[in-house]
């Protein structure tokens, strides 16, 4: 209200000056003078509506928010209902959740008692007669196994070996028979 006020007597003592300035002699320096106190009054004048209109605009939004604050506290007591029912949801599906698991392990504990059956180790192959053979440089499983007639596969079981690699100078377990020429001058000879 007192900003209220304030405008109105701002606006009238604009008014009397703008009057008093219309009423002067064309012409000179007083003229002059008056005709920009004129513009100075019309000036001031536009600035004190553009403050007025910006008063009522915030005064309005005040309002609006002292009217929001009953609709603020619906929604806060809205979402303080809806964590509620959360929390009672939650609690069912746990409840739930634990009958099922009770219920399953009743009827596992009713369930005939399974006897496991025995497992029967692989019966070892028959590795058959056998030798022994050095493995010289430049050997591989499979030249081996071409030399006497086997497969990596049969020389690796003999051997109890995981991969294929071997190294010079290692002992192997081969199938005891003639060795086959396969073209390398070191492999298949025996000692």
């Amino acid at each position: 209200m007192k900003m209220n006020t304030k405008m109105v007597v701002l606006a009238a003592g604009l008014a009397g000056t703008a009057a008093f300035a219309q009423q002067a002699v064309p012409g000179g320096r007083d003229a002059f003078l008056r005709r920009q106190a004129y513009e100075e009054v019309q000036r001031v004048s536009g600035q004190v509506d553009v403050l007025e209109s910006n008063h009522a605009a915030l005064a309005e939004r005040v309002a609006r928010i002292e009217r929001g604050g009953g609709e603020i506290a619906a929604v806060r007591a809205e979402i303080e209902a809806l964590k509620a029912d959360i929390a009672r949801v939650r609690a069912e599906m746990q409840a739930q959740r634990k009958e099922i698991v009770d219920d399953i392990l009743k009827r596992i504990k009713a369930l005939p008692a399974m006897q496991p059956q025995p497992v029967r180790p692989a019966p070892p192959p028959d590795p058959g007669p056998r030798e022994e053979y050095v493995v010289r440089p430049g050997d591989t499983l499979s030249l081996i196994a071409q030399a006497f007639g086997t497969t990596v596969g049969r020389l690796k079981d003999m051997n109890s070996l995981r991969s294929d690699s071997i190294r010079p100078g290692q002992r192997l377990f081969v199938p005891a028979q003639q060795p086959q020429p396969h073209g390398r001058g070191n492999t298949g000879k025996r000692r």
